[in-house]
Order: structure tokens, then sequence, then C-alpha cells
């Protein structure tokens, strides 16, 4: 294993531990029941959902307004020629936007079908989400493979999201 992937490996490792311990930690922290006698209808549960993306999708507005603000104060950037900082914002706008839509989707999906008193799990993937993405961004600009700590943080939830949807919906 290069040098490189090693310091990947060690981001994601590392970015594994974080999530599973941020899961952990606020899923017991943010005990609260959100259900009404009677349980919560289907409308709601997307309301409810579709709130917090929102939330989710401000990382992808942060990069797009980064990068427009970019190519008109850099005298370069302006005429299209390539620049590192507009180059990696751009390759986070571009992953940004295929990461928020696979979690978009499963956490519609996954607030169609938790029960009411884990409805809180979609607030922790999305806090997730955005720290996943901040740590993405900021480490892109370090090096290379400091992004992967953020990428790890962002994909692996979702990956985890999509496990517990496809069982619960292929098992009933």
């Amino acid at each position: 294993m290069s040098n490189e992937q090693k310091k990947v490996m060690a981001g994601i490792v590392s970015a594994i531990v974080f999530c599973t311990a941020f899961f952990e930690v606020a899923f017991r922290a943010a005990s609260i029941d959100l259900a009404p006698p009677g349980g919560i209808d289907a409308a709601w549960r997307l309301s409810y959902a579709i709130r917090w993306e929102s939330i989710s999708a401000l990382c992808l507005f942060a990069g797009v307004g980064l990068v427009a603000n970019r190519r008109f104060v850099i005298p370069e950037a302006i005429a299209g020629d390539a620049v590192p900082a507009v180059e990696i914002d751009r390759r986070y706008v571009q992953n940004t936007l295929e990461q928020l839509m696979l979690a978009f989707v499963v956490h519609l999906a996954m607030a169609t079908i938790l029960p009411d008193n884990e409805l809180r799990v979609i607030p922790i993937l999305v806090a997730l989400f955005v720290i996943g993405r901040v740590a993405f961004w900021i480490g892109y600009h370090i090096a290379p493979t400091a992004r992967a700590f953020g990428f790890a943080t962002t994909f692996y939830p979702t990956i985890v999201a999509y496990v517990y949807v496809v069982s619960r919906v292929l098992l009933g």
C-alpha cells in the first residue's frame, strides 16, 4: 500500500469511528418522541425530511456560490482558464451534487419507514452529511488525500441508510 493510500485509509477509518460515535451520542441525546398519539402520517414524515434536507442542500448552495464568486474575482478564472482553487471547488460541487442526490432519496425513503420514535435519525444523518461536506472541502484544499475523511463521513452513513431501507423494503 502506497503512502497516499495509507493516508486515505486513515481518513476512512477515522471517519467510520467518528460517524459511529457521533450517531450513537446524537441518537441517545435526541431521545425525544416526535409522535403524537396515533402516529405520524406520511405527509408529515416527508415534509419533516425535506425540511432537514434543505440544510444538506446548503452545502451545494455554498459551493456553487463560491465557484461563481471565485470566477468573478480571479482574472484568470473569469476568462475560463483553469485555476487550482476553482478546480477544487468545482470538484467539490460535483461530488456534493452526487452525494446530495443519494442522501436525499434515501432520507426520504427512511422517513416513510422508520418507526415514529426513530425519525430523529434523519437530522443526525443530515448533520453527518454537513460535517462530511465541510471536512471534504477543507481537506481537498489542504491535499487530495485529506478529503478522505469528509468523503467517508458523507458517503458511509448513506450506504448504511440504503442497506437499512433496501432490507426493509425487500424483507417487509
